[in-house]
């Protein structure tokens, strides 16, 4: 007999898992996986399904948006993908109750958001990894897409993240040229910004302007990500 969590998890989800043991891995926390000093954790199906969303959540906008620029496509997936965001639909569906944990995990609403956003991620990759693509689109789609008010882009990446920076009091972003390959009628170019001398992310476009603009985008995606 399946534990209570597992099979609540899967009629929750409104999916029968060929591999029951992937869906019992997407809800295992490493705290459980420590004490018991068997099984896996749910990291590796996060780390996979960090990049089913990504792949679902792209093609999504594409299909809704057919006239944007990739600069606005990537603010509103960032809206979309970011920890808090996932974390309010993790908990409205309950995962933070459905994770095995174990007695050394401290539980505290900070760990529960974070908790709900991580196995949301993980119960992907699993859906992934069983049904295949199709069902995770549909899953990704029905419990995310639909259910998220798509962001308005608001203004460029490179303007945000330079307010970002005021913002905290940090060091103005710093852009570099990495790069410049190609012939001359259709070059490349790849770019670095920087934040207080750390790399905060990399853009590649035909054009520097549009190189410094998906480099801004990037790096305000690794940081709100987190968030």
């Amino acid at each position: 007999m399946l534990p209570g969590p597992v099979q609540e998890a899967e009629e929750l989800l409104g999916l029968a898992f060929r591999d029951r043991e992937l869906l019992r891995t997407a809800l295992t926390h490493g705290s459980l996986h420590d004490e018991a000093g068997t099984g896996t954790d749910y990291e590796r199906l996060e780390f996979l399904g960090d990049a089913v969303l990504e792949l679902i959540t792209r093609e999504f906008l594409l299909r809704r948006f057919p006239e944007e620029q990739e600069g606005s496509l990537t603010r509103r997936k960032i809206g979309i993908v970011k920890k808090g965001s996932l974390a309010v639909h993790g908990a409205r569906m309950g995962l933070d109750r459905l994770v095995l944990v174990g007695r050394s995990f401290r539980s505290t609403a900070s760990s529960r958001r974070s908790l709900a956003a991580d196995v949301l991620e993980a119960l992907i990759g699993a859906v992934y990894l069983d049904s295949g693509l199709e069902t995770a689109r549909e899953f990704v789609t029905r419990e995310i897409l639909e259910r998220s008010p798509v962001p308005d882009p608001g203004p460029d990446p490179r303007s945000r993240l330079q307010e970002y920076c005021q913002g905290l009091g940090l060091e103005l972003p710093a852009y570099r040229t990495v790069t410049m390959e190609g012939p001359d009628h259709r070059p490349s170019f790849t770019v670095m910004v920087t934040i207080g001398g750390r790399e905060a992310g990399k853009g590649t476009g035909p054009t520097r302007k549009a190189a410094v603009e998906q480099a801004a985008a990037r790096a305000l995606e690794n940081i709100e990500r987190t968030v």
